[in-house]
């Protein structure tokens, strides 16, 4: 079972996945900014993080855990749906959903998947289509600009992106108010 809080009651959502190491806290403040707008916010624990389950298995299925919470929000009425996933949660929406179907993507310093993070599947970053958002900083360490733009152009979206920051700020800290 995967943990979740939702906001709002609006018909547009956006899934919010957490940085490696954290949970869905993170994204609490976010989702203040984003009530008033009259956007539904649903942020999640990945499996074995936070308040969810930890797996069997002790492997991580961080696309199969977008889409539970994807169909969530769907079931409690969103209409339209963004998934937008910060650091390891960014790069688990562009790893990881080539075969979700949502209105757009949103990834926050998600490159690649460190080791023990998940896994990486190229094919899925050419298999993106919906439309692609990536903002990143010019200076962060853990997404270095090189390899950001690498991702960013290897994704198969032909709406797409990228917003680049000057400084180090990284995942959530680019959306802090």
């Amino acid at each position: 079972r995967l943990y979740g809080i939702e906001s709002g009651t609006g018909a547009t959502a956006v899934v919010l996945a957490h940085e490696g190491g954290a949970d869905l806290c993170g994204w609490l403040s976010y989702m203040e900014t984003l009530d008033p707008a009259g956007i539904r916010a649903f942020a999640f624990d990945f499996r074995g993080y936070g308040n969810s389950d930890v797996p069997e298995d002790a492997s991580l299925a961080l696309g199969c855990d977008l889409a539970a919470a994807l169909a969530q929000v769907r079931a409690d009425g969103a209409k339209h749906v963004f998934l937008m996933g910060a650091s390891m949660g960014g790069a688990a929406v562009v790893q990881n959903s080539a075969d979700i179907r949502v209105d757009g993507l949103i990834s926050l310093s998600g490159t690649r998947l460190w080791s023990g993070y998940g896994i990486n599947d190229p094919s899925d970053v050419r298999g993106l289509s919906a439309p692609f958002l990536y903002v990143g900083s010019r200076q962060d360490t853990r997404a270095p600009l090189d390899e950001a733009r690498s991702i960013f152009d290897s994704v198969g979206s032909r709406d797409k992106q990228i917003v680049l920051y000057p400084g180090g700020a990284h995942g959530t800290t680019l959306v802090d108010v």
